[in-house]
């Protein structure tokens, strides 16, 4: 049996179990079976994902965390998927520090809890540099060019779409649109992931600017699908907006149910994503039917 416990960000939702209890090696064993397994919304418990979280002996960082998409492939780093590591460690592991030091596969970040709230968690993530170049995104250009990659033309089929490209730990590619409701994302959601632009895939995001402060974003996640929001999507959208001059250094992303604050600090250059995490259930899964 694995006991996991469920959490979302902004309706991005996680299960999340502590990697040291004698049940964890199920999934660290066979990832690609039973992430899918237990993700699924019909016969398992249903997730974006699922985040292995243990206590590390490193002095830079208090715990790490080991990210499975819901098909099963890793992924590097999730912004909605670290606060709600940051809430479990909090609610289920008895963390009382002001600030948590998570390592991921992207590097170390640090969270800094703000409130607590019956079963939400709000905090602010350093969530680090943006990367630009296209070797670390990793992105194949037809031609060399210098970073940063804005306005980028990806061909699909007949079609031209022009895109900023970036890194937040995972690679994000965000195309602007007028109006994010009419993007036509189960079709160019998963074109783009597969682009041959991209050796390792990519997340995707749609965005639409409302004014100089406030974004509407719609998330298209690698190895997921549509998902309601995505912490790092959010902020590639975000810096890809302020590479492209359309908004201030910090922004109000406008999710389908919520809203995430990032900023890009000028002096650190470091990114800073504010949010929720709300803590869903327990659940005593056995590898096949879920128990719950």
């Amino acid at each position: 049996m694995l006991v996991l416990h469920k959490l979302h960000g902004l309706g991005n939702d996680f299960l999340i179990f502590d990697g040291h209890q004698p049940g964890a090696s199920i999934m660290f064993d066979d990832p690609q079976r039973h992430a899918p397994a237990v993700c699924d919304r019909h016969c398992g418990v249903g997730a974006d994902g699922v985040i292995a979280v243990k206590k590390t002996d490193a002095d830079a960082a208090d715990y790490s965390m080991t990210l499975w998409n819901a098909d099963g492939s890793r992924a590097e780093m999730s912004g909605n998927g670290l606060r709600c590591v940051a809430a479990f460690v909090r609610r289920v592991m008895g963390w009382e520090s002001d600030t948590l030091r998570v390592l991921t596969e992207a590097g170390i970040r640090t969270v800094t809890f703000l409130a607590s709230a019956g079963q939400e968690t709000t905090c602010a993530i350093r969530m680090g540099k943006p990367i630009f170049t296209p070797e670390q995104i990793p992105m194949c250009l037809d031609a060399p060019r210098q970073p940063p990659l804005v306005n980028v033309a990806l061909a699909l089929g007949d079609e031209v779409v022009t895109a900023t490209v970036l890194s937040m730990g995972n690679p994000h590619c965000t195309v602007f649109v007028e109006d994010v409701q009419a993007v036509p994302l189960a079709q160019l959601g998963p074109r783009l992931e597969r682009h041959p632009a991209f050796p390792q895939r990519t997340n995707v995001e749609f965005a639409a600017v409302r004014d100089r402060h406030n974004l509407d974003v719609v998330f298209w996640e690698r190895g997921v699908g549509r998902t309601a929001a995505s912490g790092t999507g959010a902020c590639a959208a975000a810096v890809a907006a302020m590479l492209n001059g359309l908004v201030e250094r910090t922004v109000t992303i406008h999710a389908e149910r919520g809203t995430l604050t990032v900023t890009w600090d000028a002096v650190t250059d470091e990114v800073i994503l504010t949010g929720s995490a709300h803590y869903v259930a327990r659940v005593d899964w056995t590898g096949g039917e879920p128990e719950t």
